[in-house]
């Protein structure tokens, strides 16, 4: 038996919690059930050189000896499961699995070896922020956790090359942490380093969130009596500008939909639901068969202000879900996959979105926009053209924003005001008339 049947075979007994942000979960193929074809095991593992997800070596485990449908099936599932606890577990095709165990088996001893005793005063900075991100982890949502523990373990790494990792926890100081985040650089590539260029700075919008993080960690401590008091919080935070992505005009978005009709019917879909619903991009990538009642025209949606958003379903998209033909598709499958049709589709989020937003680049790149244009720039025109139109209708401003309100779920009146304003949905009238002298 191969060392992988021996893992394989004992992976059930273990289930260690690792960012699914490394790797797919794996999935079956079964030559649509022709058994003169190999059936097997797969899924994606990000390379660690270059950071993709990258298909790795399919997983036989002499499943294609066996001569029926049902028991190659049965075969396959016990593997996949298995495959996917051993993932979980933490192991990685590009290391070897001694290497692998090493690392595991060092951050159990790390992570759980650190105990707070409550009588005891002194602790090292290494064993108080292995604590605090122990208490706090548990709490986070998938995608944050993966930001935050980045955060932690690159705090860590300059802790450790500048000698302060071992120290009391109570000689860190503000100015310490203040030189960590004044000092964070762009991580580089792999050939970025071989022409040793020039590091570059993170933007104040990283570096806040670096600060973010250690100020959370920091009043778990605080709390637990470790430190006297959370200074993260004293640390100024600098000045960031978002950018903003513009609307589209009229004339662009004609152009736009012309494109995809020919090149890409697909990307229009998904547009459409972001128009349509006003949805985000990464909602769209969230939506399921189950989401969908056409009866009572609704979408469920999970947003990042609310657990669950329910959205009008409004024609134009109604033609467009019945279009789809739901109902031939399992209630858990989802809506808008790059298989151009609702499938199991269950990647990182991340990779989801990214996967629309380069199709829209290619768009971008063949009409000549620049990048001051996103997917988000069809929900700014969407908003741009209903408020553009309530007001010629005859609403007031205030009729017109609260009308609005219900559309775009913008939770405050002020919010929406502020959002038309950035994306210059309420520019003045020409006011050339008001002028009593020439410039």
């Amino acid at each position: 038996m191969s060392k992988l049947q021996v893992l394989l075979t004992n992976a059930y007994r273990n289930a260690y919690t690792l960012s699914k942000n490394l790797y797919t979960e794996p999935k079956i193929y079964d030559a649509d059930g022709d058994l003169s074809k190999r059936w097997y095991v797969y899924y994606y593992y990000r390379n660690p050189v270059t950071e993709k997800l990258v298909l790795q070596p399919p997983l036989y485990m002499g499943v294609n000896r066996l001569k029926t449908k049902k028991e190659r099936m049965e075969m396959l599932v016990i593997n996949r499961i298995a495959l996917h606890e051993l993932l979980k577990k933490g192991y990685n095709p590009y290391e070897t699995y001694k290497e692998t165990d090493k690392r595991i088996e060092q951050q159990k001893i790390q992570e759980e070896g650190i105990q707070i005793d409550s009588q005891r005063k002194n602790y090292t900075v290494k064993e108080a922020l292995f604590f605090a991100l122990k208490q706090r982890k548990p709490h986070w949502k998938k995608k944050t956790a993966g930001t935050m523990v980045g955060h932690f373990n690159r705090f860590i790494e300059w802790l450790t090359t500048n000698k302060l990792i071992d120290r009391n926890i109570s000689e860190l100081k503000k100015r310490d942490v203040s030189t960590f985040l004044n000092s964070l650089t762009k991580l580089q590539t792999k050939k970025q380093k071989e022409l040793r260029e020039e590091l570059v700075p993170v933007s104040p919008k990283t570096r806040n969130n670096f600060r973010a993080t250690l100020s959370t960690l920091f009043a778990q401590l605080e709390e637990d009596e470790i430190i006297e008091r959370n200074f993260i919080t004293q640390i100024k935070i600098n000045k960031s500008t978002p950018k903003k992505n513009k609307p589209f005009s009229k004339e662009q978005i004609i152009d736009i939909r012309e494109y995809l009709d020919k090149n890409d019917p697909y990307l229009r879909t998904f547009i459409q639901f972001m128009s349509y619903a006003f949805l985000r991009n990464v909602e769209v990538c969230r939506l399921q068969v189950k989401d969908i009642d056409l009866a009572s025209k609704r979408l469920y949606v999970r947003s990042k202000t609310a657990p669950l958003a329910i959205v009008p379903i409004i024609g134009e998209l109604e033609t467009v879900l019945r279009g789809m033909k739901l109902e031939n598709y399992a209630p858990t499958d989802y809506v808008v996959t790059r298989y151009e049709k609702p499938a199991n589709w269950n990647i990182d989020e991340n990779n989801k979105t990214n996967y629309f937003s380069k199709k829209f680049k290619k768009v971008k790149q063949t009409l000549g926009y620049s990048d001051d244009y996103s997917l988000y720039s069809v929900r700014h025109t969407a908003a741009t053209n209903i408020y553009n139109s309530l007001l010629a209708e005859g609403k007031s401003e205030e009729g017109a924003l609260m009308h609005l309100m219900s559309i775009t779920r913008h939770r405050s009146k002020a919010g929406l005001k502020n959002y038309l304003r950035e994306i210059g949905a309420t520019l003045p009238k020409d006011y050339s008339d008001m002028y009593t002298i020439d410039f």
